[in-house]
């Protein structure tokens, strides 16, 4: 048996973030057929330590399995928050025919989704942007962002200024905008026209007394009920609230769950995106509107992220082939 094995580069080279974002598309479209088996996940926590295993097997797409890890000590490591691979699984046979960074593959295609919700909710005209968050995560996020907005400024917002610092340094040759370090969540937000979150915060990091009107926001860090992004009132601001999953959201998605339970948002008024995908009325229906997508993530997302980086890596050759 032979086994096609991908690092954290090779991923990178693999999936673009267009490719990421058309996957994501894919993804969340086939959805509505029915044809995807892929079982809420399960998290193994203890305290602020999470182990994540999913799966996902699709007649025609393939079949994968995953073990991420979120543990936020690495920060004062130097280590990297997420880490884990994905196995992509022969559908016939059952054998492991690749291997993925998982870490990586899972950056990438949490970023595409957020680019393509961006994409069906920002104002077209958005000019502004805001990055809550300075990790692996938030480098890509940024990629989305500059994918789908022809931003002229993002301003950049994490608690240790010497890691803003450094993340404005290494991607500012990356993206076309300006990218500002501010100090506080508040000035990276004000007068932003898209706004995305990609934190392991368990307090609020964006407030609503701070949103312009009709601005978009990705949330994307926060993935257990006892993790929160956004307030209670920035929730209760928003016209259209976007999930990948309503059944997703209620197991994980802390800032909805919670503004749920205060009467501040109802579920059945949460659009899921692949009904936003089949009709964009759902979306965004005024300029002033707040939009906000919520992603806690599906392994849907990495079965098609999976299916495209593997394709790809096989036509430019990338990683290395093992014989098991």
């Amino acid at each position: 048996m032979q086994l096609r094995v991908l690092n954290a580069a090779d991923v990178t080279r693999a999936l673009p973030m267009a490719d990421a974002i058309a996957a994501n598309r894919e993804a969340f479209a086939s959805l509505v057929s029915g044809s995807i088996v892929a079982p809420p996940r399960v998290q193994v926590v203890e305290g602020d330590r999470t182990t994540l295993l999913m799966g996902a097997s699709g007649a025609g797409v393939g079949r994968i399995a995953k073990v991420m890890n979120v543990f936020p000590g690495n920060r004062l490591r130097g280590a990297d928050v997420t880490s884990g691979v994905l196995l992509v699984i022969d559908p016939e046979t059952g054998e492991t025919v690749g291997l993925c960074c998982g870490g990586t593959l899972t950056a990438i295609r949490t970023a595409g989704v957020a680019g393509l919700a961006t994409d069906l909710l920002a104002r077209t005209d958005a000019k502004i942007g805001a990055l809550l968050g300075v990790g692996s995560q938030a480098r890509r996020q940024l990629l989305a962002m500059a994918a789908v907005r022809p931003l002229q400024e993002v301003r950049v917002y994490a608690p240790r200024p010497e890691q803003v610092t450094a993340f404005v340094a290494e991607m500012a040759p990356q993206v076309s905008a300006r990218l500002l370090a501010v100090g506080s969540s508040k000035d990276a937000v004000a007068g932003a026209d898209v706004i995305t979150a990609a934190t392991s915060s368990r307090e609020p990091v964006l407030a609503g007394a701070d949103l312009k009107p009709g601005v978009h926001i990705s949330g994307v860090g926060s993935f257990r009920l006892d993790m929160c992004e956004l307030d209670q009132a920035a929730v209760q601001r928003c016209d259209r609230i976007v999930v990948d999953l309503r059944e997703s959201a209620l197991l994980e998605a802390g800032e909805l769950v919670a503004a749920q339970s205060a009467g501040v948002t109802a579920v059945e008024d949460w659009v899921e995106l692949s009904e936003l995908l089949a009709d964009p009325s759902l979306g965004r229906a005024r300029p002033q509107d707040i939009t906000f997508f919520k992603s806690v993530g599906h392994a849907v997302q990495d079965l098609f992220a999976a299916r495209k980086a593997m394709a790809n890596a096989d036509r430019l050759g990338l990683g290395q082939v093992i014989d098991l």
